[in-house]
């Protein structure tokens, strides 16, 4: 039998079993019991393609990646894990729960799809045969005639030929009757997008630019496909909530900039979200037993060890064995 050569947690003071002391402190009993309460509700939202146990372990270890999210009302964490599991993506993978400021100065959590969260919510609408949105280089052919509809484009590598500069974006959905919409979008028009958002200079804008932009460039072309009335609520939600969250100090600036550097100060909230990398869905188990390994009885702990030194342990058996571990945290706070 093939075994992990990364070392399983040890019962003595070693960096994961720090780790497990920090996940289990993370969030405060009051969410902890929300979720519990929530999650028969989510058994029943989430498409056939997505575990039940696969999503509970990722929704875990999304509230206990980021810090803030314990500072966010519970209703907000709520709603955050509804819409996830309404629009069938996955905490992590194809969207991150981001705190945010409201007005009131009270942190709110925001459920924020990725790019390819997005190509998911367009595919479960059940109208597409593919969505996609890609930048365009020098070097690469594109061709876009609305008339004709003529659309191709076939990138720089494919030709031979080296990567010049990023000349612009485009979005393109296909729908199941054939028909293709293609939306361009210019570098200029992207940038513009892009100051509007909560974290322009930091965050995804800067360490996922292209993603980001893809991402931009598809919500655009979305218009043509007619989405679920909550699917597309949730999108314009998003949108708005990127079109006016935005930081003081250019608030501040736009203020000088029309009325002059004399004009009085406004008071606005920062509303700066975090970030953390996306998790593969096959670590998402094993960080969950990991993280609780420590504070387990004798005989569930053993099950974690031989899963965790198995490499041919199956995610469906990993993510059931993580639901345990959950349950019984659970059942230990009840």
């Amino acid at each position: 039998m093939a075994t992990r050569t990364a070392p399983v947690p040890q019962t003595t003071g070693t960096a994961t079993a720090k780790t497990a002391v920090a996940r289990a402190d993370m969030l405060p009993s009051v969410m902890t019991g929300m979720i519990r309460e929530l999650m028969p509700d989510i058994r029943n939202l989430l498409p056939t393609d997505i575990p039940y146990e696969q999503f509970r372990a990722a929704l875990w270890l999304e509230l206990t990646g980021r810090a803030k999210l314990q500072e966010c009302t519970v209703p907000s964490i709520r709603a955050s894990a509804i819409k996830a599991a309404t629009l069938g993506v996955l905490p992590g993978r194809d969207c991150h729960l981001l705190p945010f400021k409201n007005k009131w100065g009270k942190y709110e959590s925001q459920c924020i799809t990725n790019y390819f969260g997005l190509v998911l919510t367009l595919e479960r609408s059940g109208k597409l045969a593919k969505a996609f949105a890609h930048p365009v280089y020098e070097g690469d052919e594109f061709v876009l005639d609305y008339f004709a509809d003529d659309f191709k484009h076939i990138p720089y590598l494919v030709r031979g030929k080296e990567p010049g500069k990023i000349l612009f974006y485009y979005g393109a959905v296909k729908l199941k009757d054939g028909v293709v919409h293609v939306e361009p979008m210019s570098l200029s028009e992207i940038d513009s997008i892009r100051k509007r958002a909560p974290a322009h200079d930091q965050g995804p804008w800067v360490t996922d630019l292209i993603q980001m932009s893809r991402k931009t460039a598809l919500r655009r072309v979305t218009k043509f496909v007619r989405l679920t009335p909550q699917q597309q609520e949730y999108l314009d939600e998003e949108e708005a909530l990127e079109r006016s969250d935005i930081p003081p100090e250019r608030h501040q600036k736009n203020v000088r900039d029309l009325f002059g550097d004399d004009a009085d100060p406004i008071d606005v909230t920062p509303t700066t979200p975090e970030e953390r990398p996306s998790r593969p869905t096959a670590t998402l188990w094993r960080d969950t037993l990991e993280a609780h390994y420590e504070g387990l009885p004798e005989a569930l702990k053993e099950q974690c060890r031989a899963a965790l030194e198995n490499t041919e342990t199956s995610e469906s058996d990993g993510f059931a064995l993580a639901s345990a571990v959950l349950d019984h945290l659970d059942h230990q706070e009840g």
